[in-house]
């Protein structure tokens, strides 16, 4: 007979599984994965050279934490000048409202929103 997956929580089912826990947070990640290429070994020049630059991107994404970009309207609408797409996304149902597009004026559409409630 064929394998028959079933969902449940019974152990007997759940094998092969992680039992619960919390995730791990994106900092804890990122060390963790520094410690991994910590303990790897370069045996080549090339190889050599891409662990060091490796560690260097994680442990330049540690450094800058999770700060957001506080210019990040400021160059998005720029973007959306240079590109000459303004427009293009009122209203939000046009076809060509697609992607990226759509997600940006979701959220300045809700912006917009809490600035006029407040």
């Amino acid at each position: 007979m064929g394998d028959i997956s079933i969902k449940g929580r019974s152990p007997i089912l759940r094998q092969g599984f992680a039992q619960g826990g919390r995730a791990n947070t994106r900092r804890e990640n990122r060390l963790e994965e520094l410690g991994r290429v910590d303990a790897e070994k370069a045996y080549t020049k090339k190889g050599k050279r891409n662990l060091r630059d490796e560690k260097y991107r994680i442990r330049h994404e540690l450094k800058k934490g999770g700060k957001a970009d506080k210019n990040w309207i400021q160059k998005a609408t720029a973007s959306i000048k240079r590109r000459g797409t303004k427009g293009k996304c009122t209203p939000i149902t046009k076809k060509g409202c697609t992607g990226r597009a759509k997600a940006l004026a979701k959220t300045f559409k809700k912006m917009a929103k809490k600035r006029k409630a407040a």
